[in-house]
């Protein structure tokens, strides 16, 4: 695929975004583009404020997102131009349209003399102008679906009021190579002399063809230092994920490098790092560690992050007990051409103990594979004389959908499209979402799509272990009713008079409070989530419902009572939930006669779980029968050396090791039979 085919294939990305989510085209572009930054590491997620004025001059201002990063204390401004043509962009285009976000930052005292309280922009304006963020550097980022010139090189960064600005442009072919896994960062080297003259004594541990092992004890001047220079570079992506849902000072270790900064090595359990070449030299018949190349941490995201917030809090003057810290630091050297597998396994288990672990972090949970499966099995119903059903296709992996025909004929392309049709898509960000909406948490689904996949991931994965049955048809359909009121709810808002902005937190607030209602005052009744899953859509009653609630949620969340101005973080904060949860709002009588038993529901749900496990007993079976004999003969073996298995999973095992065309163990044994197998390799079992 070249950069015009995928320019035709983005462009339908987002009219399907529009017309499947109701959001705006710049919204669904940047949307789109800030997902794909976001999974290959370069930044986190934009929030989307349409925000379009003039500033006193006269100048043109706009923004349309914007981002915090607390861990390198950047402000990241988006600006999105879409165009509906091939036109080339030119290098005065550039320039005036990067610089309408530049007079967004200069014109923020006219901004909040003059714009209204409940435009986007205000809030942010309002925020940088109290100093809510602890902004060191802003970065404006120009999104463009069309091509910049060739004359363009770099864009020369500025200025304002002594904060750097620094400029990216990212055009329709730098986004295709992005696409693409074009690797388009350069590597780095830390020098660590250009930090400290204090020396870096290190001891080469072990070595082989594609790995090398160092330990070394690192200045903590050095490393708070590193932190400030290159920020979120530094820190692996499960790492710099996990900061972000835990925060990034932890008190326990503040309060060591205020109180007992010589100790800090004995309490502190050091740092874990990767890079892909390292230079020792030899001081005095000492190794010291000079520089590294892509120097990666791994884990000790917390550590590094909090030495640095104490260098640079000057309240405390801090700076002389960190230069008495010093911090253990394991290195390991990968050159080889599985580097990214080997430095994926080390991020995995040097994190375990802070269960930052894969069902956390990664969208390979056994539950989006039932999830994808389930939506590639269950047809939606024929409507409006549709000769023929359709699927309610989940992408688990970005671009999944337009793989499916990549190669195919016009005609099979055609007939994919129509059975699956795009507006039917959803991927892992709106799942997680749409269930943290419907579990009562609006302040998580408002918080970014990142955000709320981590915390959702981690409430799944403790559901998936308890009872994974529980994810079935019936979840399934339900999942699909929970983003059909998404739908119709936000096409509410968006059509109503009073709608100006909010419109993701007021769908979320209004969701969220419709469920809590039903469960504390109708306790055995239901949405009819039947009924919206056989029309695909909401019923009258429902609708007109929800008219009203959206409203009442939308003078809530702009209510001048809110504790914080900028109403887009307001909606993040636990408080906005927990007063909003409490107001009391009147259900319609016509609404309430259409809520169902609950007794319904818990038959259906028991009836999906039995399917569901039938299921699973078959499929284990089938994956039982795949495995080769070798496999059971070779655990055996293993086992008596290392001794893993208990008598009763041995025992499994030796029932294995007589599958043959006369003999095959039951469904149960089966499953436990999987279930030995997967924990001996988790401990180690090489096959």
């Amino acid at each position: 695929m070249g950069v015009e085919e995928y320019k035709q294939e983005l462009d339908q990305i987002i009219k399907a975004s529009v017309y499947g989510s109701g959001m705006s085209t710049k919204a669904a572009f940047l949307d789109t583009v800030s997902e794909l930054l976001v999974e290959s590491e370069l930044d986190s997620e934009f929030q989307n404020v349409e925000y379009e004025g003039v500033g006193y001059r006269q100048h043109r201002l706009q923004l349309d997102g914007y981002i915090y990063n607390d861990l390198d204390n950047s402000m990241s401004l988006a600006l999105v131009d879409y165009r509906y043509d091939d036109s080339i962009i030119t290098a005065t285009e550039i320039e005036t349209i990067v610089k309408r976000a530049r007079y967004f930052l200069e014109d923020i005292d006219y901004i909040l003399k003059y714009a209204e309280e409940s435009s986007p922009g205000y809030g942010l304006a309002l925020d940088i102008n109290q100093n809510v963020f602890d902004i060191r550097k802003y970065k404006i980022y120009l999104f463009s679906n069309n091509q910049m010139s060739s004359r363009i090189k770099t864009l020369e960064g500025n200025q304002i009021n002594g904060i750097p600005i620094e400029y990216h442009v990212w055009d329709i072919t730098r986004l295709y190579e992005l696409n693409e896994k074009v690797n388009l960062t350069e590597d780095f080297e830390v020098d660590f002399s250009k930090f400290s003259d204090k020396t870096i004594p290190c001891l080469a541990v072990t070595s082989g063809d594609d790995y090398q092992g160092y330990m070394a004890c690192i200045p903590g001047i050095v490393l708070a230092r590193l932190y400030i220079t290159y920020g979120a570079k530094l820190l692996e992506s499960n790492v710099r994920s996990f900061l972000q849902i835990r925060g990034k000072v932890n008190k326990g270790i503040r309060n060591t490098i205020i109180k007992e900064p010589t100790k800090f090595f004995a309490y502190n359990n050091g740092i874990t790092c990767t890079a892909t070449s390292i230079d020792v030299d030899n001081d005095n018949g000492v190794h010291v560690l000079k520089s590294c190349v892509n120097l990666q941490i791994v884990n000790g995201g917390q550590t590094t992050a909090s030495l640095a917030m104490a260098l640079l809090d000057k309240k405390d003057s801090l700076e002389q007990n960190i230069k008495n810290i010093y911090v253990p630091m394991k290195i390991s050297v990968i050159t080889n051409e599985n580097s990214a597998e080997l430095i994926s396994n080390i991020s995995r288990y040097a994190n375990s103990q802070n269960k930052v672990s894969e069902s956390d972090l990664s969208s390979n949970h056994p539950y989006h594979i039932r999830i994808e499966s389930l939506s590639k099995s269950i047809n939606a119903p024929a409507l409006n004389g549709q000769q023929y059903s359709t699927h309610w296709y989940y992408e688990r992996a970005r671009g999944a959908y337009a793989q499916e025909t990549h190669k195919a004929s016009i005609s099979t392309k055609k007939t994919f499209e129509a059975q699956n049709p795009k507006k039917q898509k959803f991927d892992k960000t709106e799942l997680a979402k749409l269930v943290n909406i419907f579990d009562g948490r609006p302040n998580i689904a408002s918080a970014g799509g990142q955000k709320a996949f981590l915390y959702f991931m981690q409430d799944i994965a403790k559901q998936w272990d308890k009872n994974s049955d529980s994810f079935n048809e019936y979840y399934f359909k339900r999942i699909i009713c929970y983003k059909i009121l998404f739908r119709e709810t936000d096409t509410i808002i968006k059509t109503a008079e009073w709608f100006n902005s909010y419109k993701a937190n007021i769908v979320a607030y209004s969701l969220s409070k419709l469920i809590d209602i039903i469960k504390k005052r109708y306790r055995d009744k239901s949405i009819n989530f039947k009924a919206i899953w056989q029309n695909q859509n909401i019923s009258l009653a429902l609708r007109k419902q929800l008219e009203k609630l959206t409203k009442f949620t939308h003078d809530f969340l702009i209510d001048d009572s809110r504790e914080v101005q900028n109403v887009t973080e307001w909606a993040k904060r636990p408080n906005c939930w927990l007063r909003f949860e409490s107001l009391q709002f009147p259900l319609d009588a016509e609404f309430v006669s259409e809520l169902v038993s609950n007794s319904e529901i818990i038959e259906e749900k028991v009836s999906a779980k039995k399917l569901q496990k039938e299921l699973n007993l078959d499929r284990a079976m089938i994956e039982l029968y795949k495995i080769k004999s070798s496999v059971w003969i070779n655990l055996q073996k293993w086992n008596v050396v290392h001794k893993v298995l208990s008598p009763t999973e041995s025992d499994l095992i030796r029932v294995a090791t007589k599958i043959n065309a006369n003999y095959f163990p039951t469904e149960k044994q089966c499953v436990r039979i999987l279930q030995v197998l997967e924990r001996a390799r988790d401990e180690g079992f090489p096959e």
